[in-house]
């Protein structure tokens, strides 16, 4: 139930469930930035300014930006099994240059583009066998049998995991995240953190297999590679660089596959357009990314005070990026709520964040919703709501947005071509 203390705050679940309204209203009223009292930290919303702070990373740190510890203290349970896991160091995401810098140039080659190519005949054949898995049926659950299974199956591959493990990923992904949003309970709070415990041991496991003995995966490339003093990767930066890459590589990839079949669904203009125009592919997944957002926001944290945008924001104060509302900014964006399969920019948008935070899946993630828009607008025809669908739900989260379910049908098939 939204409780009336949370009106026009991103607590508010009517808000999180379709915050298009609060966006034009941190634009249109506050100037794209604003102090948010319920959740204890600012809200920036300007596409220009985002770009300014994400680039910005002297006064504007990563270190313990995302840990919810720093927001919400866990409980003794949580706490405890915090405290028998792997000490992980910020890293990635929750760190600052020069360590980011560090390691960032030991995993990028994997996820360039020119590694998304010779991925892309995989990635094909993995869209094809899901949409087949469904396409008797003439239905299908556009998020458990079609954006669930594609990204799983793909991060699997390359971190070199059996397929079987699939719904143990899904699962690990999923309880890696929900802390960050904020929305959970003390009893649920637990049991993510007991499952993280198990997935931290399960790929410390794999990852020593890896270091004795290598193979041409991803989990080798992390076990093996070497800085440039020659050393190669704690345990501990390994198991949270692993836990991100989960996280880059599946859950948000989910949500925007959902919310692009969604969107053709709402607008079969788009699907009619994409089954004449496959190489449109690309600019639709663009345009989901930047209407729907699948990570809304993330965080950073001041290292002085800072003047921005007429507000005097304290050292050690918390802004969230809101990168959903940035990308929704009508001085970037004309007609900024419309999906334009002609839209020049839209590859501009923050999704992915900017700066050296860029998203280290992007590109991986950009290649499996083009392939999945583009292979369903090839191999189904008239795609619908299934009748008597329930509402649109969406998971209660602060920082991402995903679809429960969405059920649909389909009139026909086209095979899987050869």
């Amino acid at each position: 139930m939204t409780s009336s203390a949370n009106k026009d705050s991103l607590l508010d679940l009517e808000i999180q469930s379709c915050p298009w309204a609060y966006y034009r209203q941190l634009h249109e009223q506050h100037n794209g930035f604003v102090w948010d009292p319920q959740l204890d930290m600012y809200i920036c919303a300007d596409y220009s300014l985002m770009r300014e702070i994400l680039r910005d990373t002297t006064r504007y740190s990563s270190v313990n930006s995302q840990n919810i510890s720093h927001m919400r203290t866990p409980p003794p349970a949580v706490q405890a099994v915090m405290a028998r896991s792997p000490r992980v160091r910020n890293i990635l995401v929750s760190s600052d240059p020069p360590d980011h810098g560090r390691v960032r140039k030991l995993l990028d080659d994997p996820f360039r583009p020119r590694a998304m190519e010779a991925l892309r005949p995989q990635i094909k054949e993995i869209v094809n066998n899901t949409i087949s898995q469904f396409a008797h049926l003439r239905a299908f659950d556009a998020v458990a049998d079609f954006a669930v299974p594609i990204p799983v199956t793909v991060i699997a591959d390359i971190l070199g995991l059996e397929r079987s493990y699939a719904d143990a990923i899904k699962q690990w992904s999923d309880v890696s995240v929900e802390p960050l949003g904020l929305m959970i309970s003390d009893e649920r709070w637990l049991e993510c953190a007991l499952i993280v415990e198990d997935f931290q041991k399960f790929m410390q496991s794999e990852l020593e297999k890896r270091a004795a003995h290598p193979r041409d995966d991803f989990l080798s490339h992390l076990a093996t590679v070497r800085d440039a003093a020659g050393n190669v990767l704690s345990m501990p930066e390994q198991l949270a660089i692993t836990q991100q890459i989960l996280v880059a590589g599946n859950e948000t990839t989910t949500n925007g596959i959902a919310a692009g079949v969604a969107l053709l669904i709402e607008q079969p203009e788009l699907f009619t357009r994409l089954q004449r125009e496959p190489e449109k592919a690309m600019t639709f997944a663009n345009e989901v990314l930047r209407l729907e957002s699948p990570v809304q926001g993330l965080y950073r944290i001041t290292t002085e005070d800072v003047e921005i945008a007429g507000h005097q924001v304290p050292r050690g104060s918390r802004i969230m990026m809101r990168f959903a509302a940035a990308n929704r900014d009508a001085c970037k964006y004309n007609n900024p709520d419309q999906l334009d399969l002609d839209r020049a920019n839209t590859g501009t948008h923050v999704a992915f964040g900017a700066g050296i935070h860029h998203c280290l899946g992007a590109n991986l993630a950009r290649e499996e919703m083009t392939q999945a828009f583009a292979l369903l607008t090839q191999r189904v025809r008239t795609l619908r709501m299934a009748p008597n669908s329930p509402p649109l739900e969406y998971h209660p989260n602060l920082a991402l947005r995903g679809l429960k379910q969405l059920p649909v049908q389909f009139e026909s098939a086209r095979p899987s071509p050869s």
